[in-house]
């Protein structure tokens, strides 16, 4: 189902992290602030962590809620609610609770992974079917 993002707005959300070799942390779910539209959620930090110290902020997370996995890591929440926005423009079935679960007609899912393709050089490398 293609979809309007037309309305981002600021909630609280859960996303699952990613072990972080820097500071030794497990994987672990946390609540992150930040802003969300229809499936789609940013957050200032990267997929191992959530950035709290405001004067510090250069990543932005752009994360799919339903399965709480970040998908794209960029230097700009704009960016990220860019990306988004063409993400919701392909005709797939987002409200997948898991992310390689998300599915369509392979023309769609072949247009998402260009469209993550083009957006990875900005941050992250991981593709929406990878955890």
């Amino acid at each position: 189902m293609r979809l309007k993002l037309t309305e981002w707005r600021r909630a609280t959300f859960a996303v699952h992290l990613r072990p972080d070799p820097v500071y030794s942390f497990p994987a672990r779910a946390e609540l992150a602030q930040g802003i969300l539209s229809g499936p789609f959620g940013i957050y200032a930090g990267t997929p191992c962590r959530i950035d709290r110290d405001t004067s510090s902020r250069t990543a932005f997370t752009l994360v799919h809620l339903p399965s709480q996995h970040a998908k794209l890591t960029l230097p700009r929440q704009g960016l990220c609610r860019k990306a988004a926005e063409e993400f919701a423009d392909c005709d797939l079935a987002w409200e997948s609770g898991w992310a390689p679960g998300v599915s369509g007609a392979d023309p769609e899912v072949e247009k998402a992974q260009e469209i993550y393709r083009r957006w990875k050089s900005w941050g992250v490398r991981k593709s929406w079917g990878e955890r």
